[in-house]
């Protein structure tokens, strides 16, 4: 490994552990009353370390509602045949089961009301929600090519998605002790959606 990997993959390691770190202190504190000096106090460096990483108290913020996105991302990235109602809910389970992967600390700071509503900003600009819609319409259509799809199914996977993200948003509300989803819970957001999408 050269040099420069070495570097990289010890920055990687660092900016996850003041991510960790710091969502543990807002989930406890919250957002407003965390300071940088609690963040770089509980990781135990310089104040100036901090900010060789991140610029902002806002940057690591924006970096822990990143965490879902780009596992939802990755899910997306896999090239999958979507044309039967198997293979839809299949990809609607490992997006569920993605966002589950997030660290029970980040996700108590997601059931916060300030953060929620930063995360749905992030998650609208991150235009996530509207690849993964086009994803669902395309294979509810059975095209690849997205000016094919049927505005039909193009108004039903929009409606199975947002479905999805008003459920994970009272999920959080109606069991604020729970930090992670179990798999009885991702199959029931799964079949949600799923009917959602296909009825």
């Amino acid at each position: 490994m050269s040099t420069d990997a070495v570097v990289d993959a010890r920055r990687t390691d660092t900016r996850e552990r003041i991510v960790n770190v710091a969502a543990a202190l807002i989930a406890e504190k919250g957002f407003a009353g965390t300071s940088i000096k609690d963040i770089s106090d509980a990781l135990g460096v310089t104040k100036a370390a901090l900010y060789y990483h991140f610029a902002s108290k806002e940057e690591i913020l924006r970096a822990i509602v990143d965490q879902p996105i780009q596992s939802i991302r990755g899910v997306l990235e896999e090239t999958r045949d979507l044309s039967t109602p198997e293979a839809r809910r299949q990809l609607i389970h490992d997006v569920v089961g993605s966002m589950a992967e997030c660290t029970p600390e980040s996700v108590a700071v997601f059931k916060d009301p300030q953060i929620q509503a930063i995360m749905g900003a992030e998650i609208s600009a991150s235009g996530i929600t509207n690849v993964l819609a086009l994803t669902l319409a395309a294979g509810l259509s059975g095209v690849q090519d997205h000016s094919q799809i049927q505005p039909e199914h193009l108004v039903r996977a929009s409606a199975a998605v947002a479905a999805g993200l008003a459920v994970v948003d009272t999920w959080h509300v109606a069991f604020p002790d729970v930090a992670k989803f179990s798999p009885e819970s991702i199959d029931y957001i799964t079949n949600l959606v799923a009917r959602t999408l296909e009825d």
